[in-house]
This record gives structure tokens, C-alpha cells and sequence, in this order.
């Protein structure tokens, strides 16, 4: 049995440990009403043999209950990666100007602080902080904790109140452990189940949005049948399944089995009186949401499907095998229709920057969502740059939100 596999295994059990033993500190009392805290959401990932690099993000979270105008938050990683990169891209704090990481790689720790000055104070809430992106060189596992302990002053948790007091927030450490073990049963390389895009979107001022998850398959040899079973969190309702612009669009035999009260959904795709699943690349399925909530992650994540059904590719093996998985984190943006410099702002900028888009070569919208004004049409034209002056300066009607498809 391969060496991955008892590391595999050895990580969940470390990580069922921590999830179930691992706890709080207590409340710091200058620490308005409930405990503020910085936390991870703890899982395993899939990363290549040795020497292979892989890819891991991984997002930081945070909540407080209150106003803040300040955080200091230094943190130290155990394991076998480098942090590459950072993006406050869906942060609850991608607003504020002075925010700033710093990554020292030779010592495995990172600071990341930010400081509203004549902003606005950090709203209550819970959410993403910063998303981390480490290459990985090894199996192992990848422990993010915090260096509050240590004697220099820059190296402690800290959240200022809005009268500048200071206190630490609550902390729980990230354990990620990093396997690269494919399941025997899967032939050829490797299959897979990923998704796309990587943000949901909500329109202002009061919503709601359309979000589409759309799976992507990988499968590199002939398949029986495809059977996924998902469960989803965040702050979304379900509405539909869709196979527009499948790979798969032709199969007869198609599985869609809600459970909207468990938050489940199961989808099969089985070939009946067809040949097997071809080996294909590509969207198999779209699972269709409205965005009621401006903040937070929306998840979609593999589940049991009772009474029998899990996450499952079927060959010529009588069990099947299980296809590697990646986990689809989607962070909520909100933004203004209208608003194509997304700036917060409508106004004549935005007219200018979509006639450059247009006609003179420039620049694509960064959220091309935010500039399909006139309806979801999927379209960016001259009618979206007429409905958008018509607003301005003609007292027409409000911009619409786009299609996110």
C-alpha cells in the first residue's frame, strides 16, 4: 500500500482530533459583547508525487461581533510549502487602504495588518480575512498557527475597538493534510471534479443575486456512470440544475434529486441504452443559486446521498472508484450594476472606461457582471453604454444586475 495513503490517513485522524478536542481561548475582556476570533476551516488536499509542486489556497477567516478599526494578525506554518502569494480579492476588508501581508519564508511566518484611518470601521461580521497560496513539495501535513506567544510586540493577535483599545481575538489553528494518493480502481491518470468560477456576486443595494456553480469533469478513460452527490452552505437557496453547455448535454439518462431540506443534491449522469461516457474534459453540470446574503462563503462540498449513493465514477470495476475532488470556496462580492470600474461609484469614469473597452482597445472589466447594465443578456455593447447615460444624466432607470454565467 502506498506511503501516501497511511500519510492520508494519519492526517484525518489528526485532523477528527483537533476538530473535536481542539477549543477556544478564553474571552479577552476588553473584547466587546460576544468573542471576536480568526479561525480556519481545516481539510485535506490532493497535491502531486514528490518532487511535484502542487497548489494549495487556503483562506484566513475572521469574525467580530463589533465595530473595528484596526488588525494585527501574525501567524507561522509548519510543513512542506512556501507561501507564493496573497489576495484580499472577497475580503471582508478589501476596502481598507492601509492593509498590508508580509511573508518571510525562511522562517515560515507571515503578518497581516490593516488599519481603516478615515474609513469606515470594519462592520460586524464573519468572513474571509485573506487567502494564502502556498506551492507545496512534499505529503505531509500544512499546521497554520499563530505566533501570539512570542515576546515581540509586532508577533501578538491583536483587534483595536473603536475607542483604540486593544484585544485578542480568540484563535484555532489550520490543519491541512497534503496527500497524493489517487484510488487504485481510477485507470489511467488521475479524474477529477473541480469548479468555476471562483466568486458569487450580489447586486446592491438589496439584492438578491443568481449564482452559477458549474462542475467540471476530467475523466481520461471510458466511464459507466458519473455520480455526484453534493452538499452546499452559505448564504444561498437552491433553485435548479441545468446541462446547458454540457459535455454531457446529449445523455439520455440524467439524475437530479434535490433535498433542499438537508442542503444535498444528487446528479448522475448514466448511459442506458449508449455506449459508455467517452473520456471528456469539460462542464458536466450547473447547480443554480440566489444569493440572499452580501457576505460570507458560499461551499460545495461532496456528501452521502442516503441510502446508498456516494461520490462515485463507475469503469469496469464492480465499486467504482472515487475521482480526486477540489472543494468549491466561493467568497460573496458585492457590487453595483453600473459600477464597471468597480470603484463603488457610478458615474462618467464608467462611461469612459466602457467606450475604451469597446471601441478603443482598452481594457476588459475587471467583474464583467457589473457592466452588462441594460439586463442579463450576457452581452456588453453600445446598449449597455446608452442605458448607463440614459441613468446618469437622464433620470432613467436603474442599472440592472448582469448574468454571472
Amino acid at each position: 500500500m502506498k506511503k501516501s495513503f497511511w500519510v492520508l490517513l494519519l492526517g484525518i485522524m489528526i485532523l477528527l482530533v483537533s476538530l473535536f478536542n481542539s477549543t477556544f481561548a478564553d474571552q479577552d475582556p476588553n473584547d466587546p459583547a460576544g468573542p471576536d476570533s480568526v479561525f480556519f476551516n481545516s481539510r485535506g488536499f490532493l497535491v502531486p508525487e514528490p518532487p511535484g509542486v502542487g497548489k494549495v489556497a487556503i483562506p484566513v477567516y475572521f469574525r467580530n461581533d463589533a465595530y473595528v478599526i484596526a488588525l494585527q494578525i501574525p501567524l507561522t506554518w509548519t510543513g512542506p510549502a512556501t507561501i507564493d502569494s496573497t489576495s484580499f480579492f472577497g475580503s471582508r476588508i478589501s476596502y481598507v487602504g492601509d492593509k498590508n501581508v508580509s511573508i518571510d519564508n525562511p522562517n515560515k511566518k507571515f503578518l497581516v495588518t490593516a488599519d481603516v484611518g478615515l474609513q469606515p470601521p470594519i462592520p460586524e461580521g464573519r468572513g474571509m480575512l485573506v487567502k494564502l497560496y502556498f506551492s507545496t513539495t512534499d505529503i505531509g501535513t500544512l499546521i497554520i498557527d499563530t505566533t501570539a506567544n512570542s515576546p515581540l510586540p509586532e508577533e501578538h493577535l491583536l483587534f483595536s475597538r473603536e475607542d483604540s483599545v486593544t484585544y485578542v481575538p480568540r484563535f484555532r489553528r489550520g490543519e491541512f493534510p497534503l496527500a497524493s494518493e489517487e484510488d487504485p480502481n481510477d485507470p489511467g491518470g488521475p479524474d477529477s471534479v473541480s469548479f468555476y468560477p471562483d466568486r458569487a456576486y450580489y447586486p446592491l443595494p438589496s439584492g438578491p443575486g443568481i449564482f452559477y456553480a458549474h462542475i467540471q469533469v476530467v475523466n481520461d478513460g471510458e466511464v459507466g456512470a458519473m455520480i455526484l452527490p453534493f452538499h452546499w452552505s452559505g448564504p444561498v437557496s437552491f433553485d435548479s440544475v441545468t446541462f446547458r453547455e454540457s459535455v454531457f448535454e446529449e445523455l439520455e439518462y440524467r439524475i437530479v434529486n434535490p433535498d433542499t431540506a438537508s442542503n444535498k443534491v444528487m446528479i448522475g449522469g448514466i448511459p442506458v441504452s449508449e455506449p459508455p461516457i467517452p473520456p471528456a474534459r469539460g462542464l458536466f453540470t450547473t447547480l443554480c443559486f440566489t444569493v440572499y446574503g452580501k457576505t460570507d462563503l458560499v461551499t460545495v462540498d461532496t456528501s452521502f446521498f442516503p441510502p446508498v449513493n456516494h461520490y462515485t465514477f463507475v469503469s469496469n470495476e464492480p465499486l467504482g472508484y472515487a475521482p480526486q475532488f477540489v472543494l468549491g470556496d466561493f467568497p460573496v462580492i458585492e457590487y453595483w450594476p453600473g459600477d464597471v470600474t468597480f470603484d463603488g461609484i457610478r458615474n462618467s469614469a464608467d462611461v469612459v472606461f466602457l467606450f475604451d473597452y469597446l471601441f478603443k482597445g482598452g481594457l476588459p472589466p475587471s467583474h464583467p457582471i457589473s457592466a452588462d447594465i441594460n439586463g442579463p443578456d450576457r452581452i456588453i455593447d453600445i446598449e449597455d453604454i446608452v442605458y448607463l447615460i440614459d441613468y446618469l444624466y437622464k433620470a432613467g432607470p436603474d442599472p440592472l444586475p448582469g448574468d454571472p454565467w
